[in-house]
């Protein structure tokens, strides 16, 4: 008897992999990755996010000649700010994976789908379940009843530009009352009337690129936001903003320390000297 020949597809995890961005290359090293990965950082945004429709051709020619001089198996686009850079490196027949998470359950997919795509998809599943677990830990701590402090988080200052995508539903996880946004809205920027009318009682500086250096102060000088409550009461802060502004595992470090600062400030937590915030100074 003849017995058909059994075919067996072996995946092999790519070699070579070009990330545009610091998101994708950290979740990377979560699953293993690091000899394997090149980042581009001069494609790694150091703005909030924004098409890239309108960018001259040699930023897509250099980036097309960037994966090919790699011989990157795999290529991770992320944002809408390398939108149509996904798609061009598509045309040229490179293997893309377009990133671009805007809610706590995008982000816990991209593991996964960078996992599928590297062949580590076991230990992206326990990358998510360490994510899931993580913000369950926040949830338990929050005040039975507690009261849920109203929380404006700046990403952008140029104009001053509230936090969106991942950060309402992350801030209101851990016991924020978070400053309107629409589901899944990118950063907008805000009119000092809705501020006032929002009257934030704690506000942190997540200023995109500048690490930890944003000086809180900067908010004294703002005419009009004298009047809210944030700044009478002296609760603004910067934090290191790669924590909130990088979507991946970090971001469970990130909310950690806001929930610090809300429970001093409102739930009667003990004061902590954190190395990744530092708060307004007269």
């Amino acid at each position: 008897m003849l017995y058909p020949k059994l075919l067996f597809m072996v995946f092999i995890p790519p070699k070579r992999i070009a990330s545009f961005s610091h998101p994708t290359t950290e979740i990377l090293s979560y699953l293993g990755f690091s000899d394997e990965v090149t980042t581009l950082k001069e494609y790694c945004e150091e703005v909030p996010p924004s098409s890239d429709r309108n960018k001259p051709e040699y930023w897509f020619t250099m980036a097309e000649g960037r994966v090919h001089s790699l011989k990157a198996e795999l290529a991770l686009t992320y944002s809408i700010g390398q939108q149509d850079l996904q798609k061009r490196l598509k045309e040229k027949g490179f293997n893309v994976l377009h990133l671009d998470p805007r809610s706590l359950r995008e982000v816990e997919d991209s593991f996964m789908q960078i996992g599928k795509a590297t062949g580590t998809l076991d230990r992206a599943k326990m990358l998510a379940q360490d994510f899931t677990g993580g913000l369950s830990a926040l949830q338990s701590k929050i005040p039975l009843n507690g009261y849920r402090p109203k929380l404006y988080v700046e990403q952008w200052n140029k104009p001053p530009s509230a936090a969106g995508g991942w950060y309402s539903e992350l801030m209101n996880q851990i016991g924020a009352h978070y400053f309107p946004m629409l589901s899944r809205e990118l950063n907008r920027p805000v009119k000092i009337e809705e501020i006032i009318k929002f009257d934030p009682e704690i506000i942190i500086l997540s200023v995109f690129g500048t690490g930890m250096t944003f000086d809180p102060a900067d908010v004294l000088k703002r005419m009009g936001w004298e009047k809210l409550n944030a700044v009478k009461k002296r609760r603004i802060f910067t934090i290191e903003e790669t924590l909130l502004n990088r979507p991946g595992p970090r971001l469970i470090d990130g909310a950690k320390v806001i929930q610090w600062i809300m429970g001093e400030s409102f739930w009667g937590w003990p004061l902590v000297q954190s190395s990744f915030a530092r708060r307004v100074v007269d």
